[in-house]
């Protein structure tokens, strides 16, 4: 059994834990903030303030350490402060979560309940694949991305770094989402669409 530290003590910390608890590898689980985000009461769980002065003594106590914030920027912060200090990320996988054997996740990611990651599918460092999430064969996913619960993406579909695919957006097959770009929830995505945009609808459509 390991110890595990979570950095992120807000929403998606706690819905990290409970993966982590899933997954019966971890016999702690304590928490360090966020300091640019609010931090939740987690009963039962130790949890350390983030300051500079003892981010190394703390992040190196722990066998394995994962990022857990929906900020895309953020999550990427906080995981090239962990490569500075020489430290890697752990990866979380929920374990009713389908990984095709020929996929290959990054490090860093947290992949939750009840997602698929099928054949040939590639994920980026520091992704979050949130419950029941479709990741079909074929798929790209560059690093940080944020795909949010029921995304359903089909066959050879490319994803952007740091792009925020919205609750139960669908994306058709052979289709590019360029970097930075949100997806509104419940989008259909039809065509391409370049880096920095912003979409939704049905189908998806700029509204900026």
């Amino acid at each position: 059994m390991k110890r595990l530290l979570i950095w992120g003590a807000g929403d998606q910390g706690t819905v990290t834990a409970e993966c982590a608890l899933a997954m019966k590898r971890y016999d702690v689980i304590d928490f360090l903030t966020i300091r640019e985000k609010e931090t939740r009461q987690i009963p039962g769980h130790k949890i350390y303030e983030e300051t500079d002065e003892n981010l190394f003594d703390i992040l190196s106590t722990y066998d394995e350490v994962i990022v857990a914030t929906g900020s895309n920027d953020l999550r990427e912060a906080k995981l090239a402060k962990l490569a500075s200090l020489g430290l890697h990320p752990a990866s979380l996988l929920h374990p009713t979560a389908v990984i095709s054997p020929s996929a290959v996740i990054s490090e860093g990611c947290t992949v939750l309940a009840g997602a698929v990651i099928n054949t040939n599918a590639s994920v980026g460092i520091g992704c979050i694949v949130n419950t029941g999430a479709v990741i079909e064969h074929d798929c790209v996913i560059e690093d940080f991305v944020n795909i949010c619960p029921r995304v359903a993406m089909a066959g050879h579909t490319e994803i952007g770094r740091k792009a925020y695919l919205g609750i139960g957006c669908t994306i058709i097959d052979d289709i590019r989402v360029g970097a930075e770009t949100i997806v509104g929830a419940g989008a259909v995505v039809i065509r391409d669409i370049p880096d920095h945009a912003v979409v939704a609808g049905v189908p998806a459509k700029a509204i900026r």
